[in-house]
């Protein structure tokens, strides 16, 4: 990885981090209490939502009323939470498979009024922030198939593995509850390494999984995308998609140029590059003095927005106990951790070890 040779600017963040839908965080939640993972939890008892939260330090009522959406760091220390008390290593799996439309919120409704499941991926693709932003999707057709990729931002996502393992789970979960189809995966790929036991992999996907690939994915057959979604609805799926729209476009802060450019800060910094305007740029279509000056308009700069990225991040890489401070320093594109600390206590007002020890 490239590494910053001066410290780098530390203009406070102007910008809220990227977040997760209330409904898919309630659903890990119910797979802690009543789903699969109910059966694997420690001999201390059992764990409940409640419960959870109060391990990762959040409120009980965290998740009621009008709330619709949780902070990147928050969902992380809900993961933690929720491993460290069930002691389910295949908890991404169990989350996965407990997906229903109320889990995606308004997406999940629009894509259930899809005509089929080929459209319902393009609307699950073209609005698939709105769940949560930690990766994107692609698809790339092969001679046996469509392939379905997931491509987190963070290589080193506090509980990855669980995470990763819990999108694509719901991927072939909801294809199966949309068309009504025991819909079966030609592969499943992974990229992590195989954990201890795959009999839950084997159950879900109904597949021996591939680890260590280069890539997270499923491949399906070229006849799934065809397959008709049950509740087919066009003229609710007109109203929907509007809606759907206003609410990427306020998750976005009424401002996609924003959100598009924290997804290329978010694909440099995991493709290990530190983050420049000229790439940055170029990824929008735009040149630097035209990124400069539409950032200008909208009081903030482009190292105002690669700080708020890397103070998001590194919250969320905090919350992991496994991660070293170096370590952090490094994957965030920090020279040494001296300039890592600097940063983040002009951003938070605290340390990163001060931070990570908080309670």
């Amino acid at each position: 990885m490239g590494a910053e040779t001066n410290t780098p600017n530390t203009s406070p963040p102007t910008t809220s981090p990227r977040s997760v839908a209330a409904g898919y965080v309630r659903t890990l939640l119910d797979a802690v209490q009543d789903g699969a993972a109910a059966a694997r939890r420690l001999a201390a008892g059992p764990v409940t939502a409640a419960a959870v939260l109060a391990e990762a330090g959040l409120p009980a009522g965290l998740l009621e009323g009008e709330v619709a959406r949780l902070p990147h760091d928050t969902v992380s220390a809900i993961w933690l939470a929720a491993l460290r008390l069930t002691g389910d290593a295949q908890l991404g799996l169990h989350v996965g498979e407990q997906v229903r439309p109320g889990s995606f919120d308004a997406l999940g409704q629009l894509l259930m009024t899809c005509a089929t499941l080929g459209e319902a991926a393009e609307q699950a693709d073209r609005f698939a922030a709105l769940v949560g932003g930690g990766g994107r999707f692609a698809a790339r057709t092969e001679a046996t198939g469509i392939r379905l990729l997931y491509l987190p931002f963070d290589p080193d996502w506090p509980c990855r593995r669980q995470r990763v393992e819990a999108v694509l789970a719901a991927t072939l979960t909801f294809t199966r509850w949309l068309c009504g189809n025991a819909v079966q995966p030609h592969s499943v790929s992974f990229g992590h390494a195989a954990p201890g036991t795959i009999g839950e992999h084997c159950r879900i996907f109904g597949v021996v999984p591939q680890f260590d690939a280069d890539e997270d994915s499923i491949l399906l057959g070229s006849a799934v995308l065809g397959l008709p979604v049950r509740q087919a609805n066009p003229a609710l799926k007109a109203v929907l998609s509007g809606f759907v729209q206003a609410e990427l476009a306020r998750l976005n802060n009424d401002d996609p140029l924003r959100g598009r450019l924290a997804d290329s800060l978010r694909a440099a910094l995991g493709a290990g590059e530190t983050p420049g305007i000229e790439a940055a740029a170029a990824a929008l279509a735009l040149t630097p003095r035209t990124l400069q000056r539409r950032l200008a308009e909208r009081d903030t700069s482009f190292q105002a927005e690669v700080n708020t990225l890397r103070c998001a991040l590194a919250k969320d890489l905090l919350r992991d106990p496994a991660q070293g401070i170096a370590a952090i320093a490094a994957r965030l594109g920090f020279a040494d951790v001296a300039n890592f600390h600097r940063a983040f206590k002009s951003w938070t007002g605290v340390t990163p070890t001060q931070w990570r020890d908080m309670p």
